[in-house]
């Protein structure tokens, strides 16, 4: 990912009040919403509340071909999140109220389970010879 994309993202999960991968989860939940709207080409002009906003892709990196849509190469996105997050933890976290996402006494007690739980399995992966 370019470092100024990167950058941008990291804002925006700030002024949210949002980890990274919570931000990226919004903006994957807020495009695959009923009657959301479809991104303008690349390089095109859209207009979000009256105001243009310039739209561009980097490289052309994520474009996809005719060709590969035909083949089947591209895969569900919902898939492919589930692939990125295989072996965390990240489905498991608990949902916290406000007041207890603030607490970093609670927040430290969280990590600690959470890392005493992955290292867990990560021993019980080694001692059954790398088996899931």
């Amino acid at each position: 990912m370019p470092e100024a994309l990167a950058e941008r993202l990291r804002q925006r999960a700030a002024r949210n009040h949002r980890s990274l991968q919570r931000e990226l989860m919004a903006i994957v939940e807020a495009a695959v919403e009923p009657g959301a709207r479809a991104v303008p080409a690349p390089g095109t002009a859209a207009r979000v509340a009256g105001v243009p906003v310039a739209v561009q892709e980097s490289d052309g990196v994520y474009a996809v071909t005719a060709q590969e849509q035909a083949a089947g190469a591209v895969d569900d996105l919902l898939s492919e999140l589930d692939t990125i997050v295989a072996g965390s933890r990240w489905g498991s976290a608990p949902l916290l109220t406000r007041e207890q996402a603030h607490d970093r006494a609670l927040a430290r007690e969280f990590d600690f389970e959470a890392r005493a739980a992955e290292l867990a399995d990560a021993r019980r992966r080694q001692r059954h010879g790398g088996a899931a």
